[in-house]
């Protein structure tokens, strides 16, 4: 299996810095695409499609959704000694691949991404287990699973809920991601735990969060303060889950602070 990559930045862009981008669950690449219009001409942005979604093929679920098997896939196709960035589901998985090859991975930057996806007794800011278990029994019908889903990462926002929504579903849900992919890539959002990485992650990282997220508080920003103290945490105000779709620019200026001293 080789996953699809896809340079968003315009042509003439190859020497420039590199991020290296990772969506989250229920999309695809182009998620990046209005973040990397706004760095044009600063740095390069390459986003991967993982097993499934996108140009990426999935023959069997089950397997690709391994975690130590799509962690080598993922840095089999990112450029050398790149920033990492990962969106919710993204983020876990850099932190993952940063952790397995530290000289692979220069920085790590995760945006609306949690430790721990699933909340329990031990951690209490993640996504409460009703909700989470009613996506997953509904991907069969992956078409409603998708527009639920897309709308829940826009909850919070105050402006275009309809226009996002609509860009969201044409540009980042085709084609379609089947049942079995979709079930496969929750499951693993379930199973991963990376508080215990992260305490040791030796590379500089930040975690950016949004105020107004209603999939991953951002009042597990403390949490990721008592983790690891070197780990940077900064905020998109007034932002939703999907915020660097309707506020890419707000991301971005957490990015910019971050590349200032770790570029």
């Amino acid at each position: 299996m080789t996953l699809a990559i896809h340079h968003l930045s315009a042509k003439g862009s190859e020497d420039l810095p590199i991020i290296f981008c990772i969506h989250g669950w229920s999309c695809n690449a182009q998620v990046f695409q209005p973040l990397a219009d706004v760095f044009k001409g600063r740095l390069q942005f390459i986003a991967v499609d993982l097993p499934g979604f996108g140009d990426s093929p999935c023959a069997d679920a089950g397997q690709a959704y391994e975690i130590t098997q799509l962690t080598n896939e993922l840095l089999a196709v990112a450029p050398e000694n790149a920033t990492w960035l990962g969106w919710s589901l993204g983020g876990m998985l850099a932190v993952q691949a940063a952790a397995r090859a530290p000289q692979r991975v220069k920085n790590v930057m995760t945006l609306c991404s949690n430790a721990k996806f699933v909340a329990d007794k031990t951690w209490r800011h993640g996504v409460p287990s009703p909700l989470y278990n009613g996506f997953l029994e509904s991907v069969d019908n992956a078409r409603v699973t998708l527009r639920r889903f897309a709308a829940l990462t826009l909850v919070g926002e105050q402006q275009d809920l309809l226009s996002h929504l609509k860009w969201l579903q044409k540009n980042t849900q085709k084609p379609a991601p089947s049942s079995e992919v979709l079930s496969a890539s929750l499951k693993l959002l379930a199973l991963m735990d990376n508080r215990q990485i992260l305490a040791y992650l030796p590379q500089p990282c930040l975690h950016m969060l949004a105020t107004d997220d209603a999939i991953v508080p951002h009042g597990v920003s403390q949490q990721y303060n008592q983790i690891n103290e070197k780990h940077l945490v900064s905020f998109v105000p007034n932002g939703s889950h999907a915020s660097l779709i309707t506020q890419p620019q707000a991301v971005a200026n957490g990015i910019l602070t971050f590349l200032q001293v770790n570029g």
